[in-house]
């Protein structure tokens, strides 16, 4: 048996990612390091973290959770994510292409290395 369908008794996906995680068992592991980690601002209030995946997977390998938008309670996005690449070269990549990408509001993205902030020293928006 088992041909597509609605699935069996295998309980839920969320059960088993958590254990696959816990277990250690995927590759790239757990969010780490932080310094393959970039913050996202500016993302649209329907963001979800399954939507920062896509865009931003493409780049490089990333650990299990390593895309994640910042949700309030309702579960409309607060305008910030976290990525983690397991290599810094991805990292420098996505940032390198998405940050300043245009909204279709009129804003501008902002993707920068995690830890790093638009409340800097100062009021300058220079890029990097």
């Amino acid at each position: 048996g088992g041909k597509g369908g609605k699935g069996g008794k295998g309980g839920s996906i969320a059960i088993l990612k958590k254990g696959l995680q816990y277990a250690g068992v995927l590759p790239g592991g757990k969010w780490s390091n932080d310094k393959n980690a970039l913050c996202v601002q500016g993302l649209p209030a329907d963001t979800t973290s399954c939507d920062l995946y896509e865009i931003f997977a493409p780049f490089g390998a990333m650990p299990s959770g390593g895309a994640w938008a910042m949700c309030h309670d309702d579960g409309s996005c607060k305008g910030i994510g976290f990525i983690n690449y397991i290599d810094a070269e991805p990292c420098q990549n996505a940032m390198n292409t998405l940050h300043g990408t245009m909204m279709p509001d009129g804003t501008t993205l902002r993707v920068m290395p995690k830890g790093q902030s638009n409340r800097s020293k100062g009021k300058g928006e220079g890029k990097w």
